[in-house]
């Protein structure tokens, strides 16, 4: 890796004339270059951001992730290549919104940020690219969020649900069923159990499914919309349904009758009743039916617990039958009662704990980023030795001069943080559109995420400085003046 960093360097020094190396200014050759660079970095972002708007309009995800992909790469290099380009417009308008009031000091910061602009574009792509993946698993995390929480609001009926503590699908034992039946002020319970089965369409095909059997309120808990017959008819005697999915794919119609193996259990033949729309995240494919019919058919003792249970109460009661499920489980730790406000925040948690996960490893990342912006500075500050000797000379003071170099360090980090922003926000953004094939419908700005990680980057810019800074202003002025 260090020899790849340092191969176009290497070329580019080895390939200066040394007549060329004794001017001060570039050389018409650096022009030349310049452009070069600006059309590869404008064709490669174009071919990125067609790429993402291919992706968005994928009708498969599976598809459209490797436009997604492409396009992600393909617009990062591009946005590295031309960073100088955005330097010179970026900071203009940056230092116009936060320099100009400090006067001279903040126009001389400026010039320095724009002095080289390759050097400035380099320096903020490190930033860049660790706050364009911050800002990317942001919006896709809290769009999952967004997603999760207006399905819930819409298929969810029930008030109260009760599972395991660590979310891991452990049965619910009969004895704590039995303490949670018996609370007060609950207008029912449902049942929910996972039942195997081999099921055999009318195509003479057949697959190993899980069957939800539950008890017929489950259809008030769960509200799904069916494009063919009722769900209530699918928890009668004998009957079942099934996701609309399975049924394109084996020719199912409501009135057909599917074989029924159940594991541990008997064979029964069992009518569709109903067709459930698979356009949904909770319970996406589930096949239902009454929790009796799989009873006469799975003996009792081979007959699954409930992974899940469900709870209503009586109106009005909310409170008070909240509080008498949590008090039933007092002896059953290893359970917990949720209401819909506990469960969605439990949804965030979780996906926030993962978000922590990868927020940690990229702020790896960003560390590596604030070395490179004090890296420049500190190089900066020798390369302009005498400069900083002659401006002392001529009365800059030493708190003038840290506050310059400060300001230029802030000036490069609000440049990475606002490029690297709105490259992630365009990620997630494009990923949100083909995660809404799998039911992520909802986009979500997590703006107050977004403008916090902006003006941390301000922060992250002043304490990049603070070691340069300091060895500028203990500069002795004479000294500072004879350097060559």
């Amino acid at each position: 890796m260090t020899v790849l960093a340092a191969y176009v360097p290497a070329r580019r020094a080895g390939k200066v004339s040394p007549m060329a190396a004794l001017r001060d200014a570039g050389t018409p050759a650096d022009g030349r270059a310049g452009r070069v660079r600006a059309v590869i970095g404008l064709v490669l972002t174009g071919a990125g951001a067609a790429a993402l708007v291919v992706a968005t309009r994928a009708d498969k995800a599976s598809e459209g992730s490797m436009f997604l992909g492409l396009g992600v790469v393909l617009s990062l290099i591009g946005f590295i290549v031309i960073g100088p380009l955005l330097a010179g417009v970026v900071v203009r308008v940056i230092s116009a919104l936060v320099l100009r009031m400090f006067g001279p000091v903040g126009r001389m910061a400026e010039r320095n940020a724009l002095r080289n602009p390759r050097r400035t574009g380099a320096t903020g792509a490190a930033l860049m690219i660790g706050l364009a993946l911050v800002a990317c698993l942001s919006v896709v995390g809290s769009s999952m969020v967004a997603s999760a929480t207006q399905e819930l609001d819409k298929s969810v009926g029930a008030d109260f649900i009760v599972q395991s503590s660590a979310n891991d699908g452990r049965a619910i034992v009969p004895k704590a069923q039995q303490a949670l039946e018996k609370a007060p002020d609950i207008a029912h319970i449902t049942e929910y159990r996972s039942v195997r089965a081999r099921i055999t369409g009318p195509d003479g095909a057949f697959e190993d499914l899980n069957l939800v059997a539950a008890d017929p309120t489950y259809a008030d808990d769960l509200r799904r919309e069916t494009v063919a017959g009722e769900l209530k008819a699918a928890y009668g005697k004998d009957a079942m349904s099934v996701g609309d999915d399975y049924a394109k794919k084996h020719g199912v119609e409501v009135g057909d009758s599917l074989q029924v193996a159940f594991k541990n259990g008997r064979r029964a033949d069992l009518k569709v009743a109903a067709i459930t729309s698979d356009d949904t995240n909770v319970d996406k494919g589930a096949m239902y039916l009454n929790l009796t019919t799989a009873a006469r058919y799975v003996p009792a003792d081979r007959m699954p617990q409930n992974l899940i249970m469900f709870a209503k109460a009586v109106d009005g009661k909310e409170k008070e039958a909240y509080a008498a499920l949590k008090k039933s489980l007092a002896h059953y730790p290893q359970y917990k009662v949720q209401n819909q406000t506990d469960f969605k925040q439990d949804l965030k948690d979780q996906i926030g704990q993962l978000l922590n996960i990868v927020y940690g490893l990229l702020a790896l990342a960003i560390i590596v980023a604030v070395l490179g912006v004090v890296n420049t500075l500190a190089l900066s500050v020798v390369e302009r030795t005498r400069e900083i000797g002659l401006m002392r000379a001529i009365g800059l003071s030493r708190r003038q001069l840290r506050r310059m170099i400060r300001l230029e360090s802030v000036v490069i980090a609000l440049f990475g943080a606002l490029l690297g922003l709105g490259l992630g926000m365009g990620w997630g953004a494009s990923a949100q559109k083909l995660l809404a094939l799998e039911g992520l419908g909802v986009l979500e700005i997590p703006w107050p995420t977004i403008i916090t990680v902006f003006v941390a980057s301000a922060f992250v810019g002043l304490f990049a400085a603070l070691v340069p800074a300091f060895r500028a202003g203990r500069m002795n002025v004479l000294n500072a003046i004879a350097t060559e």
